[in-house]
């Protein structure tokens, strides 16, 4: 059975809950992992899953993982705004080793002031590699999140050194921010990066209010 894995910004509070919610029960996705989480969402997501970590808040940090399997929850030392690490048992997708997973809202590149920014994306960058690169048990390790990187950006490319975006790889890559929750998607800024899996496929899942799309992909074990 093939492991699905939905990551989706929710514009801090200003994506719709009953859409939410309804995006969940359509595409049943077993691990959901969000960005600028805030309550009216963490009370969606509290009835989603069988294990979570939900940190809501007001001011675009919020972030939560919720799982259909058991995992443990950490939030790493960050930067900027600390990822959820959840270390999800996988037996039941066939990862028997476990899915390592990696919530992470990179600082936007453009922010003011830029230098600053530039300075703490290199930072955020090196964190992540240490991350995935840690001396761990292996498994299926699984970056997600708005990482505010285009295929543009070198943070992107850097990634695309060490996992395979997942997108790409299924060859359905698709833009997912827009300006306005409204206005057509521009950038294509929110990813999924793996190692040790391939992925099948990959869609957009819309939800109404926020500035992006959500990603849902789905992962098989390397064969």
């Amino acid at each position: 059975m093939p492991l699905r894995i939905l990551t989706i910004n929710l514009f801090n509070g200003r994506a719709d809950a009953r859409s939410f919610a309804a995006a969940l029960d359509k595409h049943v996705p077993d691990v959901v992992a969000v960005q600028e989480l805030s309550d009216n969402a963490a009370e969606v997501l509290a009835n989603w899953g069988t294990h979570r970590l939900l940190d809501p808040r007001d001011d675009t940090t919020g972030m939560g993982v919720t799982a259909s399997a058991t995992a443990l929850f950490s939030r790493p030392e960050f930067p900027n705004r600390h990822p959820i690490n959840a270390r999800i048992d996988g037996a039941q997708w066939g990862f028997p080793a476990g899915i390592d997973l990696i919530n992470a809202h990179l600082v936007n590149p453009i922010a003011r002031p830029m230098l600053a920014s530039k300075r703490l994306r290199h930072a955020e960058m090196l964190s992540l590699e240490r991350l995935l690169n840690a001396d761990r048990v292996e498994s299926l390790r699984v970056v997600v999140g708005d990482l505010n990187s285009s295929p543009a950006w070198p943070l992107y490319r850097h990634l695309g050194r060490i996992a395979s975006d997942a997108a790409t790889e299924a060859g359905t890559a698709k833009r997912t921010w827009g300006p306005t929750p409204r206005s057509p998607r521009l950038l294509r800024i929110d990813h999924v990066f793996i190692q040790g899996a391939r992925c099948t496929t990959t869609q957009l899942v819309d939800v109404r209010g926020t500035d992006h799309r959500g990603l849902l992909v789905t992962l098989e074990p390397l064969r």
